[in-house]
């Protein structure tokens, strides 16, 4: 099994049942999969416009790298229409987390625009009265949420490792000492 897969398996096992993705989301998701498929260039559109607009998400991207993006993120979105959204969709996720890492993307960030996608899909879903709006918004709340727990785990972890490596020091030795040190600093703020 993929170290990606476990990270997924991980973060998805630290969530209440109740916060995640679901069996009947995915077949919500899937129920409306054509009218999803035919709002991408409008998702396209007015994620990546919002991300440019926003200096601290443009400056994540290289001049002349938007169009390969959002190839990228034509792929994430299909895959995520028409399923499934199973463990290795989630072990991808997961990579998602470590390519995050490399090209300083911030949890805020990422987390925003996983928000983002499921305001566009409720959006959506509501200003045309679609059957369904509710569940199918519900479910890409609970898919953004999930989304966002299986990056941000995998960001962390690596972003440990990576450190573990640099350091030299074991992870369980890293984590102990970043505790510690947490303790310190949350001390010092409470005497603010």
């Amino acid at each position: 099994m993929t170290q990606l897969l476990l990270l997924a398996r991980e973060a998805l096992e630290q969530m209440p049942a109740e916060t995640r993705l679901r069996p009947e989301d995915t077949q919500v998701i899937l129920q409306h999969k054509d009218v999803l498929l035919s709002w991408s260039r409008e998702l396209l559109q007015t994620f990546f416009d919002t991300l440019f607009a926003h200096p601290p998400t443009r400056r994540i991207f290289r001049e002349g790298e938007r169009p390969d993006r959002e190839t990228t993120f034509l792929a994430w979105w299909e895959r995520t229409v028409e399923g499934p959204l199973d463990e290795e969709y989630f072990a991808w996720m997961a990579k998602v987390g470590l390519a995050h890492v490399v090209r300083g993307v911030e949890s805020p960030m990422m987390l925003a625009m996983a928000s983002f996608v499921a305001s566009f899909v409720d959006k959506q879903a509501q200003s045309l009265s679609l059957p369904g709006a509710e569940a199918l918004a519900g479910a890409f709340y609970r898919l953004s949420t999930t989304l966002g727990a299986v990056i941000t785990h995998a960001y962390v972890r690596y972003r440990t490792l990576a450190l573990h490596r640099v350091a030299g020091m074991e992870p369980p030795l890293l984590e102990r000492l970043i505790v510690a040190e947490a303790e310190g600093i949350l001390e010092s703020i409470r005497k603010e």
